[in-house]
């Protein structure tokens, strides 16, 4: 039967970039109100994970990559997937080009 150390090394490991994973995909696919509370949840998780990361690096433990893995798909993942608002707003853009005749082919 695993001890205390045990468990709090498998949450260390698995479940905090789990779930720090999903705070950044709820940031990128809410919409409204929710999608205020979901960014603010994901900047909590970004910090978090950025001093868990700092401590697994300094102690020299064995889940140094995957901490900082982790903590880089965050920072990419904020700044390179788009959000669910900034999709709906470019299919916008391009519907109002395509009905004023503006919109023309990049090949041209």
């Amino acid at each position: 039967m695993p001890d205390l150390p045990q468990i709090t090394s498998i949450m260390d490991a698995i479940m905090i970039p789990l779930a720090a994973g999903i705070a950044l995909m709820l940031a990128k696919l809410t919409r409204g109100e929710w999608a205020r509370k979901a960014e603010k949840n994901f900047f909590a998780f970004l910090v978090v994970m950025t001093v868990i990361t700092l401590r697994t690096v300094i102690l020299c433990e064995e889940f140094w990559l995957i901490h900082t893995a982790t903590l880089a798909i965050m920072i990419v993942g904020a700044l390179v997937i788009p959000g669910h608002d900034s999709i709906e707003q470019a299919i916008r853009t391009d519907a109002t080009r395509m009905a004023d005749g503006s919109m023309t082919s990049p090949l041209i």
